[in-house]
């Protein structure tokens, strides 16, 4: 029986080529509810990056890769920080080498650059802008501190996006960062958090805060990201927009999200529970 059903954002509720929501996916959603199965967004974006998920109602929220479990009230449940030695080296290369990046802490949002067209495109992908995710600075500039890592320290950065391709450039980059790694789900940026957390460490988080099992949790999801929750969760649903690596991860594969793929996943394997 499933008890919780952990959502990605991006190419599974939300059609990446309309930035809209099926109504038949609030719809099942709502079902799903209303039958007293627990919903949580799980996503790389951060809460504050939600000024387009109209519609849905959830009980939590999985943010940042798994780094920021949240409740319905956008309270945190746990934060994950990254090694800040990690963090100090990729904000100093980037500023030293006039790069975007995109840092988020618990309460506060650093983009260096942020008029940079990568970091326009990487926002636009999600159907979101600037102006959606309320107040940002730059970071420090660690270039000039004698003390970088505790400047980091106090950041505070749970996840790093990173504007470089798969293969040597982002290779070059996380040799910086031995205390991290990249989780992508999309080609002209990736995000970085710290060992250990992904998505499935968000459905661990869950389940033990609200009191469910993960032989009672299904994960549906689209991009390379989503495949540790999917193989976490007792039943893993790949989008039919997925790539074939990814769906080969699924015990299930539905339609696209625009041809209503989430809410016949939902109602497949919730009717009865």
């Amino acid at each position: 029986m499933i008890k919780a059903i952990f959502l990605d954002i991006d190419g599974t509720i939300i059609s990446i080529r309309r930035h809209t929501i099926p109504q038949s996916a609030i719809e099942a959603i709502h079902d799903a509810r209303r039958a007293g199965i627990k919903v949580f967004l799980c996503t790389s974006r951060a809460k504050q990056f939600m000024a387009n998920i109209h519609g849905i109602e959830a009980d939590g929220m999985v943010c940042l890769t798994g780094a920021n479990c949240v409740d319905a009230d956008g309270t945190d449940i746990s934060c994950a920080t990254m090694h800040p030695t990690d963090v100090a080296h990729a904000i100093s290369f980037v500023q030293t080498h006039h790069l975007p990046l995109v840092g988020i802490a618990a309460r506060h949002i650093y983009i260096h650059l942020p008029h940079h067209p990568a970091v326009k495109n990487s926002f636009g992908t999600g159907g979101l802008t600037l102006a959606d995710i309320g107040p940002y600075s730059d970071f420090p500039d660690l270039t000039h501190e004698a003390s970088p890592d505790q400047v980091a320290a106090k950041l505070g950065i749970m996840q790093l996006t990173a504007y470089c391709l798969p293969g040597e450039e982002e290779e070059q980059f996380m040799a910086m960062m031995p205390h991290c790694h990249t989780e992508r789900w999309t080609v002209p940026f990736v995000d970085i958090v710290a060992n250990g957390t992904n998505k499935a460490l968000g459905i661990q988080v869950m389940a033990g805060h609200f009191g469910f099992e993960t032989s009672e949790t299904m994960a549906v999801g689209d991009g390379n990201n989503d495949v540790p929750m999917m193989e976490y969760a007792a039943i893993g649903v790949a989008m039919g927009n997925a790539s074939d690596e990814v769906k080969r991860h699924a015990d299930h594969v539905t339609a696209d999200v625009d041809d209503d793929g989430l809410s016949q996943a939902l109602r497949r394997f919730t009717q009865n529970s």
